[in-house]
């Protein structure tokens, strides 16, 4: 058996072998084949980590390591390991990973992540990758979802793993801090959210109206807040929702911004004031949008008489930039004052916010 990079006269065959290899696979959507010739073609492919196992002349397995993100550490995702059925349980797919870590060493990848069978991916050191800081890109991660450590020296992560993007996954992003998880909104929460969006004191100050029924907040998750990096601001402690908060960024911003910068909005729960919970909320959001959003500016404003909007901004190391008339809100007929503050990805860099 030879384990070698794979070469273009490669290709055909290894569309047959990861095609076979998984067409009796307990968990396959049945296109590996396609995603292996995808990832070949995009920016993540590593021509070092795509190996192929030879027996007698004919290549009978296939491996391919592609890069990924934490934050903004490349890492590896191992996807996907093909063996002809023919050929599995002969120590094939054992070769081809190793020789794939000892190259992925050797290129100085820091950690390797793969979602696989635990009972085979923990023989060769892959452990739950939460204890590595990495978070799965998408709901319902198991011991399933592990990582490897390449390099002994490599300290902890602290984010969510991106794919490539050709492995097609909605890959929503729930971010943490101390005492809150970030998270997609989901129409369950209707009722929670009902319970704080309800209050006069919440929305109309922040240029929405007060949420009139449940009903009515399920219609908001549906067609509001199911918008892109858009979050419930759920408490650790309870597990429910206490307010919102995320980004609109370009042109889906409400002050006409290019594509490498983004708005921060938020709003929190009356029961859930003074706490100090929406400051920690954005802080979490200017290191998601600077470093993984790779945003090079971040904005972020609030309507006259909002002073505790201003002290979030403030204490979160926004400075303020201008102040626009008439602005017109979410409540109709309105027309507000909106004082503007924004931070640079420098300036967030060098404070200790």
């Amino acid at each position: 058996m030879i384990i070698r990079r794979t070469r273009p006269s490669d290709y055909k065959r290894i569309y047959e072998v990861v095609k076979k290899a998984f067409a009796s696979a307990e968990y396959s959507d049945g296109n590996e084949q396609e995603l292996v010739a995808a990832l070949r073609e995009s920016k993540a492919y590593i021509p070092e980590l795509s190996l192929a196992a030879e027996v007698e002349g004919s290549v009978v397995g296939h491996i391919l390591f592609t890069e990924a993100e934490v934050g903004e550490q490349k890492v590896l995702a191992l996807a996907p390991l093909s063996v002809l059925p023919e050929y599995q349980k002969r120590g094939i797919g054992t070769a081809l990973v190793k020789e794939g870590h000892r190259a992925a060493k050797e290129l100085g990848y820091p950690y390797s992540v793969v979602l696989g069978s635990k009972n085979y991916y923990s023989r060769f050191g892959y452990m739950p990758a939460g204890n590595f800081g990495i978070k799965a890109p998408f709901d319902g991660a198991d011991e399933n979802f592990m990582a490897l450590k390449l390099d002994a020296s490599a300290p902890a992560l602290q984010g969510t793993l991106i794919y490539a993007p050709e492995f097609g996954m909605d890959q929503k992003k729930i971010l943490e801090t101390e005492r809150l998880i970030l998270r997609p909104w989901k129409e369950e929460d209707a009722k929670e959210l009902y319970r704080y969006a309800s209050h006069p004191d919440v929305g109309p100050i922040a240029g929405w109206p007060v949420h009139t029924s449940v009903e009515n907040s399920l219609e908001i998750i549906r067609g509001v807040l199911s918008a892109p990096e858009t979050y419930a601001v759920v408490l650790k402690e309870t597990g429910c929702p206490v307010g919102s908060a995320g980004f609109m960024i370009g042109e889906t911003s409400n002050i006409g911004l290019p594509k490498t910068e983004g708005e921060i909005g938020y709003w929190l729960g009356v029961p859930y004031w003074g706490q100090d919970l929406i400051p920690e909320a954005v802080r979490e959001l200017l290191r998601h949008g600077f470093q993984d959003l790779k945003l090079s500016k971040i904005w972020c404003g609030y309507f006259d008489g909002n002073l505790k909007s201003k002290r979030v901004q403030e204490k979160c190391g926004f400075h303020y930039h201008h102040t626009s008339e008439n602005v017109p809100c979410a409540i109709e007929g309105v027309l507000r004052t909106e004082h503007i503050s924004c931070q640079t990805k420098e300036e967030w860099g060098d404070g200790n916010y």
